[in-house]
C-alpha cells in the first residue's frame, strides 16, 4: 500500500514511552527514562536537545512512534527503527524548541537500501553505532 507518511515521532514524546530500552516499560512512571507528556516536562535536558519528529526509513514505518534504544554501553547498541537517508545519507529532525536539523548518518548500518517491501529487519544489534548513540542522546534522559 502507498505510504501516507514519512515521519516518525519519538516515543519519549507524549507517552506512553513504551520502547526506551534498556529498562523501558509501557508505564511511563515505571521507566528508567523520562517521558515527556507536557511542555513543563522538557526542562531537563531542555527542548533544544530533544527531537520530536524525524524522517523515517520507508521500510521501517510500522507505527506512529519512532523507537530507538537508549544506549548504556555502546557495544550493546541496537537499531530498533531506522531513520531515513533521503538527504544524501541524512535525515531531517525537528526538535521540541521548534528548530530543525539535517543529520548525516556516519555508520552504513544506519542506511540500508530502500526496498519498499516492508521486509527490513528491525531491532537488530548495531554495536558501537554512533548514529544510535547520537539519537539516544537527543531522545531523553534518565530520571
Amino acid at each position: 500500500m502507498a505510504r501516507v507518511r514519512s515521519m516518525g515521532m519519538s516515543q519519549a514524546m507524549g507517552g506512553p514511552g513504551g520502547w526506551l530500552p534498556p529498562g523501558g516499560s509501557y508505564q511511563a512512571n515505571q521507566s528508567r527514562y523520562k517521558i515527556f507528556i507536557k511542555a513543563s516536562d522538557l526542562g531537563h535536558p531542555g527542548p533544544s536537545n530533544l527531537y520530536v519528529l524525524l524522517d523515517e526509513h520507508p521500510d521501517s514505518i510500522n507505527a506512529g512512534g519512532y523507537a530507538n534504544q537508549m544506549v548504556d554501553q555502546p557495544g550493546t547498541a541496537r537499531m530498533i527503527d531506522f531513520p531515513a537517508s533521503y538527504h544524501n545519507g541524512a535525515a531531517g529532525l525537528s526538535f521540541a524548541d521548534g528548530h530543525a536539523e539535517i543529520k548525516r548518518w556516519q555508520d552504513e548500518r544506519t542506511q540500508p537500501p530502500v526496498q519498499n517491501n516492508n521486509n527490513l529487519q528491525l531491532n537488530i544489534a548495531s554495536p558501537n553505532n554512533l548514529d544510535v548513540i547520537w539519537l539516544a542522546e537527543r531522545t531523553t534522559v534518565q530520571r
